[in-house]
């Protein structure tokens, strides 16, 4: 009897744990492990002009790619049946896509739905906001087969576009409603029992987002792009072949948008490089690369964020 009790406040304990925050802390640990093995070399990296510049196209790759999911979120807002004439949707993207960096990684999604509702009704502000997630982790598998030919890791990858087949869409977005409606509810006066229940206003007729969806793939390669010019930037491109590189970072991506307990992913997203890729690359330079692309890609934010608020400074 005793022994069940105390399985039972173990499993209890387990349960109480959030299981994002630990992870993210794990990725912590290990990175700060890597960075403490190799302060020395870190330290005494000098970075070049060569290495400038190939840091300032990263930063420009990343710059686009942002503007470019920005106007993915535009094409996927059309495609649930919605036309906002009164709403610079591209604009809303950019000036809220610094929040994701606010502890929490939720007040972008929350900035974007009280905007959202003034315009559409709550059912579809919701759904395009937690549809816009979905998308962006589906454009990211289509990416990581690319390590090598292997027919179950392209059907299991490739299948994740099925995702917005009308069937199973409706049901993906009920589910994410009862997940995730209390994340936005919590911040404004309205009932998530109801929005969690209420899935009539769900689109059936939607056309399958194509156009949503080839946009959030050329972000994605854009983002890469980004990286790879990091990479490049302190000569490890040549070491390694462009399919597992596009791959490693297309996992390293879409684990870091699953698991944001950090702003950003960060950590995160660099382990999961560090894990699959130290093995193949000098592991100081590396850890260099990913600093920096980290640091352009964080730049690269905070500048699309300035655009409309400079293009109206000089419009005056």
């Amino acid at each position: 009897m005793n022994q069940i009790i105390r399985k039972s406040l173990v499993f209890g304990m387990i349960s109480k744990i959030n299981i994002k925050l630990l992870i993210t802390l794990i990725c912590f640990a290990f990175l700060g492990n890597s960075i403490y093995g190799n302060f020395d070399s870190l330290s005494n990296q000098i970075i070049t002009s060569d290495q400038m510049l190939w840091l300032f196209w990263g930063g420009v790759f990343s710059f686009f790619s942002i503007i470019i999911n920005a106007y993915a979120w535009k094409l996927l807002i059309n495609n649930i049946g919605c036309s906002i004439n009164n709403l610079n949707i591209i604009k809303l993207f950019l000036a809220t896509n610094i929040y994701k960096y606010l502890p929490g990684g939720i007040w972008h999604f929350v900035s974007r739905y009280k905007t959202l509702r003034l315009e559409l009704s709550n059912e579809k502000s919701i759904e395009s906001i937690l549809l816009e997630p979905i998308l962006m982790l589906v454009a990211g598998f289509i990416f990581i087969p690319f390590r090598g030919f292997n027919i179950s890791v392209y059907i299991l990858c490739w299948s994740s576009t099925l995702l917005f087949l009308p069937e199973f869409r409706q049901f993906l977005i009920k589910k994410l409603k009862e997940l995730k409606a209390k994340a936005f509810t919590n911040n404004d006066n309205i009932e998530h029992i109801y929005l969690s229940q209420n899935s009539r206003d769900v689109s059936i007729r939607m056309f399958y987002p194509y156009k949503p969806l080839f946009v959030e793939i050329i972000f994605i390669f854009f983002r890469f792009l980004g990286f790879l010019c990091c990479v490049n930037a302190f000569s490890l491109g040549s070491l390694i072949s462009q399919g597992e590189l596009i791959s490693s970072f297309s996992l390293a991506w879409v684990i870091g948008l699953i698991v944001p307990a950090a702003p950003g992913g960060l950590g995160v997203f660099e382990s999961v490089i560090l894990f699959s890729l130290g093995s193949h690359l000098p592991e100081a330079p590396l850890l260099t690369s990913l600093l920096c692309y980290r640091l352009v890609s964080t730049v690269s934010d905070i500048l699309t964020t300035l655009i409309y608020p400079i293009i109206k400074l000089f419009k005056v």
